[in-house]
């Protein structure tokens, strides 16, 4: 799994480091936790029910990751551990849906720190 943003896709990157920048400027610093997978990374998360569907964004570079600090220290790396409930969530929810943003906060499986791209077209027919 990479944590770099250089993996991303040329159309996301822009938008995610849009995300941090907010993110500084809401004084939430964050951690990236994961970008671009491989195949071979993402039927390993499916396997250990880090990750609940088939197509992820991450393999094609149109997703990050990313976890407060202070969740991160709170919790440690153990994802499925971090609460879901903790208000933090909905800041960095909200900011990232103002950038047009799909946020997994929203899903029926939670994935809190998710943040992926979204087609115009499809954005704008939501």
């Amino acid at each position: 799994m990479s944590r770099a943003l250089d993996d991303l896709s040329p159309r996301f990157k822009p938008l995610a480091m849009e995300l941090l920048a907010r993110c500084v400027e809401a004084h939430i610093p964050v951690l990236v936790v994961d970008t671009l997978r491989t195949p071979a990374e993402h039927a390993a998360n499916l396997a250990n029910g880090v990750s609940w569907t088939v197509r992820s964004k991450h393999l094609d570079g149109d997703a990050i990751d990313i976890v407060p600090y202070s969740v991160y220290d709170l919790h440690g790396p153990g994802k499925l551990q971090w609460d879901a409930g903790d208000p933090i969530w909905q800041k960095l929810g909200a900011i990232g849906e103002r950038l047009g943003l799909r946020w997994g906060g929203r899903w029926k499986q939670k994935d809190m720190g998710h943040f992926e791209y979204v087609e115009r077209d499809a954005a704008s027919r939501a």
